[in-house]
């Protein structure tokens, strides 16, 4: 008997993996798009449109409403799917229902009609304040946990929409992968944000303030009288707490001598007015009825320059309320550094000599023959420089130096052997003899790298300091401190003389006169040993003042460039300066460079600006190219190697 074949389409059962409709196939693909669609609206509408309410509602209400059409079509087609299909399809729902939840919590906590309907306007403002911050967190991370999965999925599940049967895995793991990085960025996220809320501070420089140097310390406890200190800050502000921190440092390194005080300017009208106060962030130094003030701002921003600069402008300020203002004269005429409008490529200018002695409450003046060098040094002069002279000075002129010098003047002279000029005259005003030659060095070691050739033998680089009183900085630590003397001349004492010679700097064993200016030492002309580069000289001058016995005082270096600007930013030779013209003014007992947290300034000539700006057009890329083609002809020659 023959078997008769059911034919009949109702008992044949459907494919398991069949799409779920016609309809329902063709808008399937667009889901995810219309619902990332109406987030984007609802962003726009809350975000952006804010100020206007009937755009706002219109463009929000249909975000919403896209949103919710895309999530009930998305489980209605995860419910109509059949086999592996299903499964994706009730994943991907889940994470449109997920971003609707987002939506939900958003309206509930953060649009005004939510709040007044959950009564949340009539919380405490402490409690509002916490609720609203973990809504805020709860809707940012559904959102996040719903929108990267999502498209993940959605990417994986595009190419295999149109066929028979799909890769579940594949759409499994893309998924689970964008969970992942969406869980990653919800932990960086909250980590932040918990971050903030403590209440705690990293500073990493920028607004680092600086501490009382240990010279700010030495004049506070050689005070003859007390100062007072006002500082005038709000409460509660940041840069009160840094400058407060200042002050009462310094003001326990001199106890009974410097007392502080930090008050709010508008708790205390009466004193910020007899203070001459009228804006916070000022700190007012009082001795006696001398008063300086050093503005520093209330406001963080703005005053980190001036914290980093805190312990400069308050021992300037300090100085001028502990004496009066004296007078330095700075001669010209000659040729010297400070003449130069600081131009020099090589940074050959007094600019940081000025500064340093307008810090010690000096006033600075030029003096040459138009001010009266070739008669007379000035009556009102305390102290007189003359800074690497490129010209004689004429007989006058030192016969001028030498009377200041003979009556009890204090000279600063820096005189070197580059100009090829006879200063001798000049070296003799003081007692000291001066040789018109360079020293150099050919020991690595003790000479500094500037031009790299054999012109570098004339830096020389020494840490050989005497004891005296306008070295004690450097002598203290000459373990790290090297003076730099580009180009210095020996100096020493001339015979018979009463004067007291200290040399306070001197170089290695190893240097050598460069007779022939070759920088090699030549047998027969240059001599080779230790030679003075500094001297700090004292004899004694006819008369008293205030009672104690007046003397001449004198610095001189065998070397200008030491003092040029751009050997100055050198701790080193700073310090050299600075605690030379302290000796030279009767205030050794400040010794000490003052502390600074400014960044060392950038210097730039127009040279170097060529070299990197055709470095950085045609060298780098020149560079990556060539790094490239190495790397594929060497990837070729190994491909040949192993084919042959």
């Amino acid at each position: 008997m023959a078997l008769k074949q059911d034919t009949s389409v109702g008992d044949r059962p459907s494919p398991p993996d069949a799409p779920a409709g016609l309809a329902l196939d063709r808008i399937a693909p667009w889901l995810a798009s219309a619902w990332v669609g109406g987030l984007i609206l609802v962003f726009v509408g809350e975000r952006i449109l804010i100020g206007v309410d009937a755009a706002r509602y219109a463009t929000s209400g249909l975000g919403v409403a896209a949103a919710i059409g895309a999530t009930v079509i998305r489980l209605i087609v995860a419910t109509r799917a059949q086999g592996d299909r299903r499964g994706v399809e009730r994943a991907l729902a889940g994470f449109f229902a997920l971003g609707l939840a987002g939506i939900a919590v958003y309206f509930a906590t953060s649009t005004d009609a939510g709040k007044a309907f959950f009564h949340l306007a009539q919380a405490a403002p402490d409690v509002r304040a916490r609720l609203e911050g973990a809504s805020t967190i709860a809707w940012a991370l559904l959102l996040g946990l719903s929108i990267v999965p999502l498209l993940f999925g959605e990417i994986a599940l595009a190419p295999m929409r149109s066929a028979e049967h799909i890769e579940a895995r594949r759409v499994r793991s893309a998924t689970e992968a964008g969970l992942s990085i969406a869980l990653a960025a919800a932990y960086v996220a909250l980590f932040t944000y918990a971050a903030g809320e403590l209440d705690l501070k990293a500073d990493f420089s920028y607004f680092r303030t600086s501490r009382p140097s240990e010279s700010t310390k030495n004049v506070a406890r050689n005070l003859t009288e007390p100062v007072k200190v006002l500082a005038f800050f709000p409460r509660l502000n940041d840069v009160g707490v840094e400058v407060e921190g200042y002050l009462r440092e310094l003001g326990r390194a001199a106890p009974g001598g410097v007392t502080v005080e930090v008050h709010d300017r508008l708790m205390v009208p009466a004193l910020a007015k007899d203070a001459k106060v009228t804006q916070d962030g000022v700190i007012v130094i009082q001795r006696g009825t001398s008063r300086e003030t050093v503005i520093v701002g209330a406001d963080l921003k703005s005053a980190g320059a001036k914290l980093k600069a805190l312990d400069t402008d308050f021992q300037k300020a300090l100085l001028k309320v502990l004496r009066d203002q004296r007078v330095a004269y700075l001669t010209v005429g000659h040729g010297e550094l400070n003449e130069s409008t600081g131009s020099d490529p090589e940074g050959r200018s007094a600019k940081t000599f000025r500064k340093l002695l307008e810090s010690q409450n000096y006033v600075v003046k030029d003096l040459g023959v138009g001010q009266g060098l070739g008669g007379d040094v000035p009556s009102d002069a305390f102290l007189v420089a003359a800074l690497g002279p490129a010209k004689a000075f004429l007989p006058e002129e030192v016969a001028a130096i030498r009377r200041y010098a003979a009556r009890g003047g204090k000279l600063f002279l820096a005189i070197d052997p580059d100009a090829k000029v006879d200063h001798a005259p000049l070296a003799d005003t003081v007692d000291l003899t001066w040789q018109p030659v360079t020293l150099a060095t050919d020991d690595p070691r003790h000479q500094v790298a500037r031009r790299h050739d054999v012109s570098d033998r004339g830096n020389l680089a020494t840490n050989r300091f005497s004891s005296h009183a306008s070295v004690s900085t450097l002598s203290r630590n000459s373990s790290r401190a090297f003076v730099v003397l580009p180009g210095a001349a020996p100096i020493d004492k001339k015979a018979q003389s009463d004067a007291k010679v200290d040399f306070i700097v001197k170089t290695f064993g190893e240097t050598f006169t460069d007779v022939g200016g070759n920088f090699a030492f030549d047998e027969g002309t240059d001599k080779r040993g230790t030679w003075n580069v500094a001297a700090a000289v004292t004899r004694p001058a006819p008369g008293t003042d205030k009672g104690k016995p007046i003397e001449l005082r004198a610095i001189v270096i065998g070397d200008a460039d030491s003092l040029a600007d751009y050997l100055m930013s050198y701790d080193a030779n700073f310090v050299l300066a600075l605690d030379a013209v302290r000796w030279l003014g009767g205030e050794e007992s400040f010794a000490g460079a003052v502390t600074t947290a400014e960044d060392v300034r950038i210097e730039h000539t127009k040279q170097k600006d060529v070299i990197w700006f055709y470095g950085t057009i045609f060298g780098a890329p020149a560079l990556v190219l060539g790094l490239g083609l190495w790397t594929t002809r060497r990837r070729a020659r190994a491909a040949q190697r192993r084919s042959a």
